[in-house]
């Protein structure tokens, strides 16, 4: 099953493999997008196995607004669900 985290404690480049980013003409490497998940207001992941295999983030002024700039699962999980529970753990 699938473990969804708010921290990224004990998360590394190897857990980002992916594939995210699908048909992205320049999607970010490992270490990139650990940046970019590090960097957001909030976020939130999926785990299972000992990899990511979805993750969503949000910018917010945390009174009023959010905005999910990033919301990628796993091709392979795709439409099981996992996205509509990483937004409603955000």
């Amino acid at each position: 099953m699938f473990e969804y985290r708010h921290t990224l404690d004990g998360i590394d480049e190897a857990w980002l493999e992916g594939p995210f980013f699908v048909d992205w003409p320049n999607s970010p490497s490992p270490a990139t997008h650990l940046r970019i998940l590090e960097a957001a207001d909030e976020r939130v992941i999926a785990v299972s196995d000992g990899r990511v295999v979805g993750f969503v983030t949000a910018l917010t002024d945390r009174i009023l607004t959010a905005y999910i700039p990033l919301l990628e699962v796993i091709p392979e999980l795709q439409g099981e669900g996992v996205g509509s529970q990483l937004v409603e753990c955000l």
